[in-house]
């Protein structure tokens, strides 16, 4: 399994993959997301009164901060093509009183907004699951204002002991591990074939940091329930249902090899933030 997030199976999409987790999306003991949307946006040199498009919005996780940053002068436009994330952003949104947001469904390949709408573009773990993310940069390229900033993370390398556990379950699939993005020729499989996507989408002074995050379970139990908040939810829903309870206890002995001494699964998380400057405007 791939850092929390694959590819939907067939006959499914990423969209109605996140549609089915949108209830629970971290909410269940362990923030992930909403942590690292924050950094994003601390990361992205956002200014007071700008213009931000927040692409595959999720539950906020960028918005928010992002909504903080540029304050009541600027503008947050979130999309996202689950129709439950963005009524729950919505409600967060209204719960905030952040009347310089607006949510709506929304395409990330290709969002419905006029050229040059935009001071920053700001996609938090998202791009590397659309279906070609070389011609959605482009877009965002074209979205954005002369000078304009892209603010995008993905995956690096992953722990290992992540993997440990959950490669486990791999073997409960009826017709074996589904389609991984970030692996093969991926160009989000290295720093250097990331920067040139990004360059050859329509950015300059591309740049790719890692930043480091810890993320802690108490119990086997809380794992198993977060991997169902996430985008990892599609190798569980493929494994029969006869099978689910089986691969489940399968997953926690391999937690227990890898437990700490006070009994807790911390796995490092590697995510590869990057900026560029737009070259179309």
């Amino acid at each position: 399994m791939q850092q929390g997030a694959c590819e939907a199976g067939e006959g499914d999409t990423v969209p109605e993959v996140f549609e089915r987790a949108a209830p629970d999306y971290d909410r269940g003991g362990v923030e992930f997301f909403t942590p690292l949307g924050r950094r994003l946006v601390e990361s992205a040199r956002l200014g007071r009164g700008q213009h931000v498009l927040d692409v595959g919005c999720g539950r906020g996780a960028c918005t928010v901060p992002a909504a903080e940053t540029v304050g009541d002068e600027g503008r947050v436009s979130a999309i996202d093509a689950s129709p439950a994330m963005v009524r729950a952003t919505s409600a967060l949104v209204a719960e905030l009183s952040l009347g310089q947001v607006s949510v709506e469904e929304g395409d990330a390949m290709s969002p419905a907004f006029p050229v040059g709408s935009f001071d920053a573009v700001v996609a938090g773990l998202v791009v590397f699951m659309l279906p070609d993310p070389a011609i959605a940069l482009r877009n965002y390229a074209t979205l954005l204002r002369p000078g304009g900033r892209l603010a995008m993370s993905s995956f690096g390398p992953v722990d290992p002991r992540f993997f440990h556990v959950t490669d486990v379950l791999l073997a409960y699939l009826p017709d074996g591990p589904p389609d991984i993005p970030g692996q093969g020729e991926s160009p989000f499989g290295s720093k250097d074939s990331l920067i040139r996507l990004v360059d050859s989408a329509g950015f300059s002074e591309v740049s790719v940091d890692e930043v480091g995050f810890d993320l802690s379970f108490s119990e086997p139990g809380q794992w198993w329930q977060w991997l169902w908040q996430t985008g990892g939810r599609v190798v569980l829903e493929a494994i029969p249902p006869d099978r689910l309870n089986a691969a489940r206890e399968a997953a926690y002995q391999r937690m227990e090899e890898v437990r700490d001494e006070e009994g807790r699964l911390t796995v490092r998380w590697n995510v590869w933030s990057t900026h560029a400057v737009s070259r179309k405007g």
